[in-house]
């Protein structure tokens, strides 16, 4: 039997057939990255010596330089949408600026951005205000320049699996936090549901637009399609499953079956956190894979999550960042790679990478570890 090819490999794995090996992911979406001090350790210990990019949204990632990705024989490439330009984020200072949807972000001690204000935080929760709004133009070109060019020269230049994040921003549920504020959105959809359900429906109909558009400009030259929500945190949901259920669901309902109806990509979910107990919502509403599958938090255990959904949903991730990549040695890291293989490779419905971006005090020898013993043991992982 030939080998497969890159994306044949990804494919397989995500329509729940053993592939020839297990996938390999890095930098496909921002939260495959690598944050900038680690990149940097990772190209001197590899010999290389290519300009570091940092990603342009955050500054503080890397999209993996070609030669990186070739060196640990990646199956992913990364397409995503450019920046507007009918408007452009502010600089309030050095660590600060607003950007196009008026979300204020500050630069913290460990170079994380975070957002400490919103265009309707200090205000009260009334609709006319949303409406008055002056919302970011969907159509804006600079989203979608040269998105079609690039999608067809990765199509017909080589043979990795393509991944689209299709909307620029944080997802539905988050760009309201984002925008109202974490504790103000939260008491919303409780105290002022019209308002909050209101606020959803206006990003949800900008996210669907750019969504179309995205995927418009670049026909059936992708394969997956990443969203990102967070949901959880490290002990549970950040609302009820019911309210989930009642108000947010929907919305991501109506999303997905928008982007499903322009591309038959699988669609790729992220969110952070315990989210168990919604993943059969998940499934329901037409989720294909989950990332970032956060071994760490509670209810998450992946043999678990294998055995009650695997023959229905994807996994992607699932590499310890918390403990074992940044505190366990090489050693240690190769061991929770062949564990997790033996545990969520079988049958296919697993693509490998790590839980979160690989942050600065991952040590290179581990990444290299990481791929490597993926690469070779993924080859012998379990039959279905």
């Amino acid at each position: 039997m030939r080998p497969l090819t890159h994306r044949e490999r990804v494919l397989t794995s995500l329509c729940h057939e053993q592939p020839d090996r297990v996938p390999l992911d890095l930098g496909s979406s921002s939260v495959t990255e690598i944050v900038v001090p680690a990149y940097e350790n990772l190209k001197r210990y590899l010999g290389f010596e290519h300009e570091v990019k940092p990603d342009g949204r955050w500054q503080r990632t890397v999209i993996p330089h070609e030669t990186i990705l070739q060196r640990f024989d990646i199956d992913t490439r990364c397409l995503r949408p450019g920046e507007f330009k009918g408007r452009t984020r502010k600089r309030i200072d050095a660590d600060t600026y607003v950007d196009v949807w008026g979300v204020t972000w500050k630069k913290t001690e460990g170079n994380f951005h975070i957002n400490v204000d919103g265009p309707f935080k200090q205000t009260k929760p009334k609709i006319d205000t949303l409406e008055a709004f002056q919302w970011p133009d969907p159509n804006d070109r600079g989203l979608y320049e040269g998105l079609k060019e690039k999608a067809g020269r990765l199509r017909q230049d080589s043979d990795f699996a393509i991944v689209l994040t299709v909307v620029p921003i944080t997802g539905i549920f988050r760009q309201c936090m984002a925008m109202r504020g974490f504790s103000e959105f939260l008491m919303d959809l409780y105290e002022n549901t019209e308002y909050a359900c209101r606020l959803m429906d206006i990003i949800t109909d900008l996210c669907i637009k750019m969504a179309e558009n995205a995927l418009d400009a670049v026909g059936e030259n992708v394969d997956v399609l990443f969203f990102a929500d967070d949901l959880g945190h490290q002990q549970s949901t950040f609302v009820s499953p019911k309210t989930y259920q009642e108000l947010i669901k929907p919305r991501h309902q109506r999303f997905f079956a928008a982007v499903k109806s322009r591309s038959p990509a699988r669609i790729l979910f992220h969110s952070d956190g315990s989210i168990y107990t919604l993943i059969e919502d998940l499934i329901d509403i037409g989720v294909d894979a989950l990332n970032p599958v956060q071994v760490s938090a509670r209810n998450m255990d992946p043999a678990r999550l294998k055995k009650e959904f695997g023959n229905r949903l994807a996994f992607w991730g699932a590499i310890d960042t918390r403990d074992i990549l940044p505190f366990g040695g090489p050693k240690e890291v190769r061991e929770e790679v062949r564990r997790i293989i033996d545990l969520m490779g079988k049958g296919g419905g697993y693509v490998l990478t790590s839980v979160h971006c690989i942050q600065a005090e991952v040590p290179p020898e581990n990444i290299v570890a990481m791929f490597e013993e993926a690469r070779s043991y993924g080859k012998h992982s379990p039959k279905a």
